[in-house]
């Protein structure tokens, strides 16, 4: 393991594959085929976006979002500049929220779509640093100029790496592993809340066991994914493939999740625990048993050969998944580092 920082990860990364497929993306009836150079491109411009709002190393950015693609660039933006990502879930409670955001002096705050939208805008003078509200979603109308579009961030954003050219590259040059990358706001047993920070170290030394697990997939495989909640797991699960340097596709929604798999026809699975027993509880309980194994190989797309979870499902999902010649891997580690 020679990257110490996801700067370091990045910049290795894009540099073997440059542009070779990475992503899949849906666009309206096809699909959008994002390379290692496209990815690099639009995370530098999000970075750059930030940095002309004058975000320095050390900053926090709040995303209230399921892990979709436009939060990962998010993220990956505010790494590369030395800056905090501090998730939330994406239905969390507007004052908690609030709270967060006021206890980490955050200054942007990305949500995925417009629900409680105009609420969190009302409530905004109470966050006294607070520069930009961007929403992820594609909606067009505008409620307050604090609020902005992630299309329209990434269209101004290509100015502005234009214009911070040498100052990105600067700042990303200056990235230490002792950087925090992320904050968890936990909940303990008294209902206390405890914050766990990560750093870009933390990150890449928890992504490197992993991958020890699974050096029995290669450059060829396709990882699919969504992930609609906080933990460690579900927010740096994608982070193993650009490791790793496999494809990737990540599902906007679950309803897209199920639709979609028949045409992406992944070779990995990243899912929780919970969603293997939502994927058999929801798509095959009402079949025999003795079919589940073809309904399941059906249902994932025919091609899945392994799953990446946190916490292994329980026997009898464990037996059918395996009676359809699919690997169950899980890997806790993620999940370990807030413990």
């Amino acid at each position: 393991m020679k990257e110490k920082t996801i700067v370091g990860l990045l910049e290795t990364r894009v540099k073997r594959n440059s542009g070779r497929l990475l992503l899949q993306k849906r666009d309206g009836w096809s699909w959008k085929q994002i390379s290692w150079l496209d990815f690099d491109r639009d995370i530098r411009c999000i970075a750059a976006y930030l940095l002309d709002l004058g975000f320095v190393s050390g900053d926090a950015v709040l995303i209230a979002s399921s892990n979709r693609l436009e939060s990962l660039y998010s993220e990956i933006a505010v790494y590369i500049l030395g800056g905090v990502s501090i998730p939330v879930d994406q239905g969390e409670d507007i004052f908690r929220i609030l709270n967060v955001a006021r206890d980490a002096g955050i200054k942007f705050i990305f949500v995925e779509d417009h629900s409680g939208l105009a609420r969190l805008i009302n409530l905004s003078d109470k966050i006294s640093d607070l520069k930009k509200i961007v929403v992820i979603s594609d909606k067009r109308d505008r409620l307050d100029d604090k609020v902005i579009n992630f299309k329209s961030l990434l269209k101004f954003g290509l100015v502005k790496r234009k214009q911070h050219g040498d100052d990105l590259e600067r700042i990303m040059g200056k990235v230490l592993p002792s950087n925090v990358a992320s904050i968890f706001y936990n909940l303990n047993s008294n209902g206390d809340v405890v914050k766990k920070e990560i750093t870009q170290q933390n990150l890449i030394e928890i992504i490197h066991r992993a991958s020890e697990k699974l050096e029995i997939l290669d450059k060829e495989d396709q990882s699919y994914s969504y992930m609609p909640s906080v933990s460690p797991f579900e927010k740096f699960i994608n982070y193993l493939a650009i490791y790793m340097e496999f494809r990737m596709v990540l599902a906007e929604s679950r309803e897209e999740f199920y639709e979609d798999i028949l045409e992406v026809m992944p070779t990995v699975i990243f899912e929780t625990q919970r969603g293997l027993e939502e994927i058999i509880d929801k798509k095959i309980t009402k079949i025999e048993r003795d079919s589940k194994s073809n309904a399941l190989n059906r249902e994932l797309g025919g091609r899945v050969k392994y799953i990446i979870t946190d916490l292994p499902p329980r026997e009898e999902i464990r037996d059918i998944f395996k009676s359809s010649n699919i690997s169950v891997i899980d890997i806790p580690e993620f999940n370990k580092i807030v413990n």
